[in-house]
């Protein structure tokens, strides 16, 4: 099929990006009063904490700088994925980028002039002020960093010095992603290909054996030429967390990364511990795909190999949407209207065109609809990656309307749940109108793929950081042999007894980009745990659930994450999600056997 150019593209097709602004014009305007705003907010900070009226006023001009400067970074940033080549709107996402930079610096004082204050006093203006009240879990939880938070100057430093401190991370993104050559292998035709990261996944699922062990080899052999450089770049990431660590109090680095959230450490060990005692369904998965694909041995570089055929039947735009519409009607009315007009209103850039980002986001901003970046080509992973992000567009939609803009946004912790429980409910909708063993098998099959890559593979990386991050706040060297030894370790003991655990896997450590977002991965295997009980008990039907669940959705950023968990009953220091997860996990092996064999 031809990609089309932008302008080739159907307005009904695009999103109405234009809602936000009419035209450039419009959009240098607020640049310019943004300017002018920023400049009022920063002439305020001299006298904000003076008494309630003046820190009331500073955060109300705060408020409206933030807000601007989200409108236009959501213009600037949609416009420029529209087209990566056009160079009017990288101009506009570059001014953009440059001033939340000046933003930052302007304000890096605030902060820590509100936690060097006394506690009661900003309590106090809280009272006294209306304007505050929704700010007071805002405020709680800069002031619960009080003892971890440095003096106004050496806070200062810290910021300015960010960039240089994280930049390790942007270097091992340019060695792998630009520099690496991965080396030529030979196709399933016999060609010579050039094999690249961008191509890796396709080949590595090759139905030629052959095809799929090159590839393994390669890219592993690769990285081996190239793990001393990864390994100081990723020591460089672990050294400086545990000596952020050590300078602002914290215990250890794990510490410093769930603390603000209020996460407890228990619930980390918590999901490690439900998975490892759980390994006995992943053994009995890769065990299953060694018999379907009748291998004598059965090695890492064929658990990506696909032991069903995909689902190749294609889908209209339209056909999705019916399908979406119709898998998530069992949230109810009041959700469903609300989702129709993400059809009809312009939330969605469905299709594919020269220059467009790859792949597929939601976006949006409190002074904006939601937003829904895709690249739909029919397949049925595009009606699934429809489902997912406009989980994500409507939790913020519902967050959005139910909260003032302090509130407005729920914390990454929580970011995934919706979307993985619309992937979740469309899996069971498909399942239940399918009509052939193979579209049973295709659905079945996607479901435990989905479980083994977030659940069991992301808890994997999650002991994996924890281990190196320990390792290191235990005064130890963080060294290659280290890393290549401890992650080889990992996945014999992931991938089990019966699987012959190639020794390149020892060098993979190297190439998930996650890790320099410390304590990053656990919370895809929490929340598809959380997804999957959210799910099962929407499709169970259990009374009041869904309103319950309707309720979550508005709960934006109100209160710490695991105490909005508890609106829809969910206790992350009880394991019993994590086992009801591994549970389903372990039901629809099963029903895949049962199907798979039958006569």
């Amino acid at each position: 099929m031809e990609i089309l150019t932008r302008k080739e593209i159907k307005k009904e097709d695009k999103w109405n990006i234009d809602a936000v602004y009419g035209s450039i014009e419009e959009f240098n305007n607020d640049v310019d009063l943004l300017e002018k705003e920023l400049d009022k907010l920063v002439s305020m900070e001299k006298n904000f904490l003076s008494n309630s009226k003046e820190f009331s006023k500073f955060f109300i001009q705060d408020e409206k700088v933030s807000r601007l400067l989200e409108k236009l970074y959501i213009y600037a940033n949609c416009k420029n994925d529209e087209d990566k080549g056009n160079s009017v709107y990288q101009g506009l996402k570059g001014k953009i980028i440059n001033l939340f930079a000046l933003y930052n610096e302007k304000t890096s004082s605030v902060i820590p002039k509100i936690i060097q204050e006394d506690t009661e006093t900003i309590n106090r203006y809280v009272l006294e002020q209306e304007s505050l009240k929704p700010y007071k879990h805002f405020f709680e939880t800069i002031i619960n960093r009080k003892t971890h938070t440095l003096d106004e100057k050496v806070e200062k430093v810290l910021s300015m010095y960010q960039p240089v401190l994280s930049a390790s991370g942007q270097t091992s993104s340019y060695l792998t992603n630009a520099d690496l050559k991965l080396g030529m292998i030979k196709d399933e035709d016999g060609n010579d290909v050039s094999l690249t990261e961008a191509n890796y996944s396709t080949y590595i699922k090759s139905p030629n054996r052959d095809v799929r062990k090159q590839t393994f080899k390669n890219l592993y052999s690769a990285y081996s030429g190239v793990i001393n450089t990864l390994s100081s770049t990723y020591s460089t990431t672990v050294n400086m967390d545990s000596i952020t660590a050590k300078l602002r109090n914290y215990d250890n680095s794990i510490s410093m990364y769930l603390n603000p959230n209020k996460i407890p450490i228990e619930l980390y060990n918590n999901l490690i511990s439900v998975v490892r005692n759980n390994l006995d369904t992943l053994y009995d998965y890769y065990d299953l795909k060694k018999d379907i694909l009748n291998l004598d041995e059965f090695h890492l570089y064929d658990s990506y190999a696909k032991v069903i055929k995909d689902n190749d039947r294609k889908y209209t735009f339209d056909e999705a949407k019916d399908i979406v519409i119709k898998a998530l009607s069992v949230y109810g009315d009041e959700y469903i209207n609300v989702l129709k007009t993400a059809f009809s209103d312009g939330w969605i850039d469905k299709y594919p065109n020269k220059g467009k980002k790859s792949g597929a986001y939601s976006t949006g901003s409190v002074d904006t609809m939601p937003y829904v970046l895709l690249n739909f080509t029919g397949d049925y992973n595009d009606v699934s990656t429809l489902a997912h992000e406009l989980g994500h567009s409507m939790h913020s939609y519902f967050t959005v309307k139910n909260n003032p803009y302090i509130t407005a946004d729920y914390p990454i912790f929580l970011a995934e749940i919706a979307s993985t429980t619309n992937e979740l409910l469309l899996s069971h909708y498909m399942y239940e109108h399918s009509t052939s063993k193979d579209e049973k098998l295709s659905i079945l099959n996607e479901k435990l793929d989905l479980f083994k890559a977030t659940i069991y593979r992301q808890t994997m990386f999650a002991e994996f950081e924890k281990n190196a991050h320990d390792y290191v706040d235990s005064g130890n060297i963080l060294t290659k042999d280290y890393l290549d030894d401890m992650y080889y370790d990992l996945n014999k003991t992931y991938f089990g007894p019966n699987v012959v655990v190639d020794e390149d896997i020892k060098y993979e450590w190297a190439r998930i980009p996650h890790f320099y977002t410390p304590f990053y991965v656990y919370q895809y295997a929490t929340s598809l745990s959380i997804s999957c009980y959210v799910a099962l008990n929407i499709i169970n039907k259990t009374p009041g659930f869904v309103e319950k669940y309707l309720e979550f959705l508005q709960s934006g950023g109100r209160d710490y994450p695991l105490e909005v968990l508890k609106i829809i009953d969910v206790d992350l220091k009880d394991t019993k999600v994590f086992e009801s997860a591994l549970e389903d996990f372990k039901n629809t092996l099963d029903e895949f056997k049962k199907i798979y064999y039958e006569k």
